[in-house]
């Protein structure tokens, strides 16, 4: 058994801090929970991220129900080697979860969500555009990722691993994203604009522009 199999543990209390950063609504004047608070290493938190964004997203009915959702993986080993061996056993969705390390964008297939590598961001919009209408969530770990054609972008903000989200990428793929993701992600773009267009805070994006509509929010106490 490989020795990374020994940090298994660790990864899933990495992963129970993901969900809970997934899941917490933010109150004004409370910081969000963030599952790099114990020093953990960005390609950690970037595998337990990946893994609770299946739960957020919802593909076409291309697949037959039974089917696994796969995690495509180009370039980055130590993520897919966290993920392959984080998944056996588990679900996202009720279906059980597959890893596919691949060193060209042909091997992606029919996966749900590729990982593009940092080290491949030169050749993003080629690698996007080779998917076509495949039904991919793009996740990206690039200065300009959303504007390279990805859906969802890592960024490392004072030391921590956040991502941002591009709603219009994510329809053009036919994909729709939960208003809990896009709360949970430092900024929404929302329009083909990149440089001067305005950036809607994900609070108020979730409560506008989200495709299922909120909960009334709580009454204060």
């Amino acid at each position: 058994m490989r020795a990374l199999s020994l940090a298994l543990p660790r990864f899933f209390a990495i992963v129970l801090l993901a969900e809970l950063a997934l899941l917490a609504r933010p109150v004004e004047g409370q910081r969000v929970v963030e599952p790099q608070r114990a020093a953990y290493s960005a390609d950690e938190v970037k595998a337990a991220f990946l893994y609770r964004f299946g739960t957020y997203v919802e593909w076409p009915a291309a697949k037959a129900a039974g089917d696994p959702i796969t995690i495509a993986v180009l370039g980055a080993p130590s993520v897919a080697m966290l993920l392959s061996d984080y998944v056996p056993g588990r679900t996202i969705q009720g279906r059980q979860v597959e890893v596919r390390s691949i060193t060209q964008i042909e091997d992606v297939r029919d996966a749900e969500l590729l990982f593009i590598d940092r080290e491949h961001s030169a050749r993003l919009p080629e690698l996007v555009e080779a998917l076509g209408n495949r039904p991919v969530l793009v996740v990206t770990d690039a200065p300009d990722g959303l504007q390279r054609g990805a859906m969802v972008n890592f960024q490392l903000i004072d030391q921590r691993v956040r991502f941002e989200i591009s709603l219009r990428n994510a329809k053009a793929a036919g994909l729709v994203l939960s208003s809990r993701l896009l709360s949970a992600a430092i900024r929404v773009e929302t329009s083909s604009c990149w440089d001067d267009c305005r950036v809607v805070p994900t609070r108020e994006f979730a409560l506008l522009a989200a495709t299922r509509p909120l909960p009334a929010p709580r009454a204060a106490p």
